[in-house]
């Protein structure tokens, strides 16, 4: 793949250049660069990790995923906040299933992984601090469905309401993840019937 890294930066640059005639628009189109240089490296450490003679690096998903089984539930952890609708891109969307599948894995070395006949999936998402939230951070454009669709199959038979449920929270980090929890819909259930006294 032939992409020149150091033009997408200097067009980043000379757009971010110190000066008092800085417009609102010169900024959206520097995030916007922003935005596809981020492409742009997957895209060069996909082929680096993939054709390269010197595969003695770990690969980025092993750097920036975790999994584990605790008490019967499965916890993916990835070192990146879930990108809104809007930036995923092919590279990044293929980066995300590296990553899912990457920690879906580590949890399975530890123990089998479970397999629930209805599923609760709760999706935290750390956004670094001073980060611009009113612009990034909005639930309903985070890309749920990236991690759903790599769930299914695996920890439940499908992502209609007969096999899962899931929600969505957010708060401030020091540096952004994203933490999947999955845990048996039952237990979520007792839960919210606890703390209502409803009886379910």
């Amino acid at each position: 793949m032939n992409i020149d890294l150091m033009k997408t930066l200097r067009q980043i640059e000379q757009r971010l250049t110190p000066s008092d005639t800085i417009t609102a628009q010169d900024l959206y189109k520097a995030y916007d660069t922003v935005i596809r240089l981020r492409s742009q490296l997957l895209g060069v450490i996909h082929d680096q990790e993939t054709f390269a003679a010197d595969c003695s690096a770990p690969a980025l998903a092993e750097l920036f995923s975790d999994g584990s089984i605790i008490n019967g539930s499965a916890i993916l952890t990835i070192d990146e906040p879930l990108p809104p609708i809007k930036e995923l891109t092919a590279s990044v969307e293929e980066h995300w299933l590296n990553l899912i599948h990457t920690a879906i894995d580590k949890a399975a070395q530890e123990q089998k992984l479970p397999h629930f006949q209805k599923a609760f999936v709760w999706i935290e998402v750390v956004t670094p601090k001073y980060t611009n939230n009113a612009k990034l951070w909005d639930t309903s454009n985070r890309a749920i469905n990236l991690i759903i669709n790599n769930l299914k199959g695996v920890f439940f038979e499908d992502d209609n309401h007969e096999y899962m449920a899931f929600g969505v929270a957010g708060r401030w980090g020091d540096s952004g993840a994203t933490i999947i929890r999955v845990l048996p819909f039952d237990r979520f259930e007792q839960a919210i019937s606890s703390l209502f006294n409803l009886s379910l």
